[in-house]
């Protein structure tokens, strides 16, 4: 038995979750369950109302969301934060209520339901005999570009957050089961991630999210500066992997995702630390200036501030 065999995330189903204290957890995944087969402009429609709701009854989210657009963008107007937070709250409705496809529709329709740009610049990857390191920041449809590239057959090592809700952490489960034969939980960190890519699959890298003060690196990041953990570099040369951005959007328009693997990247000759927190800040600061209503505004990604500065939360 591997000593990273214990950051396998298992959540057997259990038979005491149909009580009826659970019920609403079970509404919203049948709700959700149901959306999965609607037409996705009607889906989309029934996301709309739902954001004008959110936009009402969650304060916390909300107030999160306008806090980072404050210091991101400090000189937009007030009209224009309520007009870029709704948009936000629209697009997570949507990609929200989509979410279900990944659960219970087939691999046929999962790879149907997004338009994939820049293929070739993985293909040339997998010719050289070489794993990429998917740098993927937190957008909405994040959870659909790695599905998305599972049904595609794609080697992945993958992981997933551990929610409160046992059920919920089920799902996720059961959602990135279907097509990786196995799911690490997060806590496995780059141990994980390394041995995945010794085990040939290509992994994801999330570079915008904050893991404190002690291991980070402050960098500018629009207007403001944001802690981030100058690993990347590391990776790709335990790994021997190259560096390839991945974005994906909702198109609202045509009620698909996109998802573009861009042109690869490297960080590894003779980056610092500094360096490379700035070199990452810039790739996500460029990946969600194409759209700033795709990424998820509600993360706490200010959470860690230089010394001194108050938590905008």
């Amino acid at each position: 038995m591997s000593s990273l065999d214990k950051f396998i995330f298992k959540q057997p189903f259990e038979w005491a979750w149909l009580h009826p204290k659970h019920w609403s957890t079970w509404f919203i995944i049948g709700l959700v369950a149901v959306c999965a087969f609607l037409p996705p402009a009607l889906r989309d429609w029934l996301a709309l109302r739902l954001a004008s709701l959110v936009l009402k009854v969650a304060k916390k989210p909300v107030r999160i969301i306008k806090a980072n657009l404050g210091l991101c963008f400090p000189k937009l107007d007030q009209t224009q934060r309520d007009a870029m937070v709704r948009e936000n709250i629209e697009i997570a409705m949507m990609c929200l209520l989509a979410q279900g496809e990944l659960v219970f529709r087939s691999k046929k329709y999962i790879r149907s339901r997004a338009n994939v740009h820049g293929w070739e610049r993985f293909e040339q990857i997998q010719a050289q005999g070489k794993i990429a390191i998917f740098i993927a920041p937190h957008f909405w449809g994040l959870e659909f570009s790695g599905m998305s590239m599972l049904a595609r057959d794609v080697p992945l090592a993958t992981m997933a957050n551990r929610h409160k809700s046992p059920i919920y952490n089920w799902m996720s489960v059961k959602q990135r089961s279907r097509f990786c034969d196995r799911v690490y939980v997060r806590e496995g960190g780059l141990r994980v991630m390394i041995k995945g890519a010794k085990d040939g699959k290509n992994l994801f890298y999330l570079p915008d999210e904050d893991h404190g003060p002690e291991k980070s690196e402050f960098a500018a990041f629009f207007d403001t500066q944001k802690a981030a953990l100058p690993v990347l570099s590391r990776i790709a040369k335990a790994t021997n992997g190259v560096i390839v951005p991945l974005y994906v959007a909702y198109d609202r328009k045509a009620h698909k995702f996109e998802l573009t693997v861009e042109e690869p990247l490297d960080c590894t000759a003779g980056c610092s630390k500094e360096q490379e927190a700035l070199f990452l800040n810039k790739l996500v600061e460029d990946m969600i200036a194409k759209d700033i209503s795709q990424y998820m505004w509600m993360l706490r990604i200010f959470k860690t501030r230089p010394d001194g500065e108050k938590s905008p939360y």
